[in-house]
């Protein structure tokens, strides 16, 4: 098993603000990686995504995360770059550059999420994301994706939640926007 996580993905784990089910099916995919031996990846460009407002704290979680032999930080390689040019070739074939994305989508962010669809590919991981247009780069190039929500619940935290009934939400418990994430309430 090898899973790529994006932005939102790891805003999630590593946001203590961020909903308890919600941590916990992340927490869930953390310990299956673990028990498969398999890898999360984490992109470069993720990080950095993440680092713009982690604070020190946010760092020293991220550090820890980072220290696991489960985990592979995966730069935007050769391979990646062969993945996303053809992307871009196939893109640009149809007369729309910014394709399966509308032309209204800002180009710097289809740029960003081919290369973390790329970086995916060229690993051979799926993907846990929440970004609409993450999943339409990566069902467009066959790579499975899926959203954080949709991500199984583990049997422990079962016992901890209602199956079938959404916990409340309260501000506090918001998840933090990549702008905020790291910040204290």
């Amino acid at each position: 098993m090898r899973v790529l996580l994006d932005t939102n993905a790891l805003i999630y784990l590593l946001d203590r603000r961020a909903p308890q089910h919600i941590q916990d099916r992340l927490k869930g995919l953390l310990q299956d990686v673990e028990k498969t031996r398999g890898q999360v990846v984490i992109p470069t460009l993720v990080i950095a995504e993440y680092l713009v407002h982690a604070g020190a704290a946010g760092k020293a979680v991220l550090a820890s995360l980072l220290g696991s032999r489960y985990v592979l930080v995966a730069p935007f390689d050769h391979m990646a770059a062969e993945e996303c040019a053809a992307m871009q070739v196939a893109a640009n074939s149809t007369g729309n550059k910014r394709h399966p994305l509308g032309r209204d989508v800002v180009w710097q962010k289809v740029k960003v999420d081919r290369q973390v669809v790329a970086i995916a590919k060229a690993r051979g991981a799926s993907i846990v994301a929440d970004d609409g247009d993450i999943h339409a780069i990566a069902k467009d190039w066959g790579v499975a994706v899926t959203t954080v929500a949709s991500l199984p619940l583990p049997d422990w935290a079962k016992q901890l939640h209602l199956v079938g009934v959404p916990p409340p939400t309260t501000d506090k418990q918001k998840p933090a926007s990549p702008e905020g994430a790291g910040r204290t309430a």
